[in-house]
C-alpha cells in the first residue's frame, strides 16, 4: 500500500494590521505570514473503497467528518469525480488555538498529498479555489513561503523575499478563541500608526532590526482576555532583552533569531525560567 507523509507547517503572522470592521461582520486585515519548517506530520494511504479515516495521537481532536483533513479529502474526491478512499494519521505539534493555523495546514497539506497519490493532477490554483472552501486560512499553504494575505485573508501575494530566520515558539498552555479576540479588539480604543509593510520586507535580512518592527494589532485584545498570557509576554519580553510578539490571534508567542545556537539558548532558557513547552524552527525559504 503507498503511504505519503509529509509536513503540514505552522505559519507566523510576522505583523498583522486589523484596518476596521466590514458591513459583511468580518474585519479588514493585512497580514505578512511566513511559513516555517515546524509543524504537524500528515501521513495518506490510499483506499479503494470510497471510505475515509483518520487516526491522530491528540484525543482532543475531533476524528469525525468535522475534521478539516477529512472535509478536505471529500471535497477533493467530488470536484474531481472520483470515489477513491484514504486513510490519514496525523501525528501534532501545533497546539491548537495558539495561531499558528495547524487545522488550516493539516487540510492544505491533505489537499496536495492527495492530489498526488490520486494521480488527478490538479493545479495549484484548481487546489486553492478549493481550500478557500475549507476556510480563509487554508489556501494560504498553497502560496509562497512568504505571502501578503488581505481582505479576511482570501486575497493573497506571493512574495519573493525570504525571511531567513530561526524562530522560537512560546506555547503556552492557553487557548484564545479567534472571535473573542476579534470582539475585544472592537471594543479597544484605535492603535498607533503601524509601519509602512515595506519598512518591514526592508529588514527581513536582519531578524534583530525585525523584531523591533514587527506588530500584531490583535495583541492587546488577546491580552484582555488572557491576562495570563500578557504576563507571560512581559517575562518573555525581558528575558529575551527584546521584543516577543504573538501569532495570529494566539496565543503562541515568539522571536527570531540570526543564529540557531542563540535561539536554541533563548529557548532552554523559556523552558527552565518560564516553564513553558518552546520550539525552535527555522523559517521556511524554499517551495
Amino acid at each position: 500500500m503507498q503511504v505519503l507523509t509529509r509536513l503540514a507547517p505552522a505559519k507566523l503572522n510576522l505583523t498583522l494590521r486589523v484596518a476596521g470592521r466590514r458591513a459583511d461582520g468580518f474585519h479588514e486585515l493585512e497580514s505578512l505570514v511566513t511559513r516555517l519548517a515546524f509543524g504537524d506530520e500528515l501521513a495518506v494511504a490510499r483506499h479503494e473503497d470510497g471510505c475515509y479515516a483518520l487516526t491522530c495521537d491528540d484525543p482532543t481532536l475531533p476524528a469525525d467528518g468535522s475534521n478539516l483533513v477529512l472535509r478536505a479529502a471529500r471535497a477533493l474526491a467530488r470536484a474531481a469525480g472520483v470515489n477513491h478512499g484514504a486513510a490519514f494519521t496525523l501525528r501534532k505539534r501545533i497546539p491548537a488555538g495558539a495561531g499558528l493555523g495547524g487545522g488550516s495546514s493539516d487540510a492544505a497539506t491533505a489537499l496536495m498529498a492527495l492530489n498526488e497519490l490520486w494521480d488527478l493532477g490538479l493545479s495549484c490554483v484548481r487546489l486553492a479555489e478549493l481550500a478557500a472552501l475549507l476556510g480563509s486560512d487554508v489556501p494560504l499553504f498553497l502560496h509562497a513561503p512568504l505571502c501578503v494575505l488581505r481582505g479576511r485573508g482570501e486575497r493573497i501575494e506571493d512574495r519573493p523575499e525570504r525571511c531567513r530566520a530561526w524562530a522560537v515558539l512560546l506555547l503556552p498552555p492557553v487557548h484564545c478563541s479567534t472571535p473573542a479576540v476579534y470582539a475585544a479588539w472592537d471594543r479597544r480604543p484605535p492603535l498607533p500608526e503601524r509601519p509602512p509593510l515595506e519598512s518591514i520586507l526592508a529588514v527581513l535580512h536582519d531578524p534583530a532590526v525585525l523584531m523591533e518592527r514587527l506588530f500584531n494589532d490583535l495583541e492587546p485584545a488577546a491580552f484582555d482576555i488572557a491576562p495570563e498570557l500578557a504576563r507571560l509576554a512581559g517575562r518573555a519580553t525581558a528575558l529575551a532583552g527584546g521584543p516577543v510578539r504573538m501569532t495570529g490571534s494566539g496565543a503562541a508567542l515568539f522571536r527570531l533569531f540570526a543564529d540557531p545556537a542563540e535561539a536554541e539558548a533563548f529557548a532552554a532558557q523559556a523552558r527552565a525560567e518560564l516553564g513553558v513547552r518552546a520550539e525552535v524552527a527555522r523559517t521556511a525559504t524554499a517551495e
